[in-house]
């Protein structure tokens, strides 16, 4: 009797184990699962960054009625199809409501005095900074207001 009490024990013991094992295991897979999703968002963000550089770029080279103006501007709904691609899976780009630096959300990658604002407001952002829930994908690149 007292073999039989042991032996279930120790297949009790064995079944924790296993299952401790087996839920390690799973969180380790979705950690990986999300690291995989977070590459391929910067990847896709990566692809938009190229569309707004060369977009930019050739803006100032041709005038606006040009008809190279006008292919230019075709290619944007591609940038668009990325941006809605990334919003299906709850990546957004980051708002700046108060247009102010936001820590955390934000790098500083240049300052300008101007007495006419406060401190910390944003004059440019120049990158994109995006979101998933509470999971920032990459900080939005700016420049702020330094008095």
């Amino acid at each position: 009797m007292f073999e039989e009490i042991d032996q279930i024990r120790n297949n009790i013991s064995n079944n924790l184990s296993e299952m401790l094992e087996l839920k390690k295991t799973v969180k380790n897979k979705e950690l990986e699962k999300q690291d995989l999703m977070k590459d391929l968002f910067m990847g896709i963000i990566d692809v938009i960054d190229s569309f707004e550089n060369k977009q930019n770029s050739l803006s100032e080279k041709y005038s606006s009625e040009s008809e190279n103006a006008k292919i230019i501007k075709s290619y944007s709904s591609i940038k668009t199809q990325l941006i809605n691609l990334l919003k299906k899976y709850g990546v957004t780009i980051i708002e700046f409501p108060e247009n102010r630096l936001i820590t955390g959300f934000s790098k500083v990658v240049g300052t300008e005095p101007d007495p006419k604002k406060r401190n910390d407001i944003i004059l440019e952002i120049v990158r994109n900074g995006y979101i998933r829930g509470h999971e920032v994908i990459r900080e939005a690149e700016i420049i702020i207001v330094k008095n």
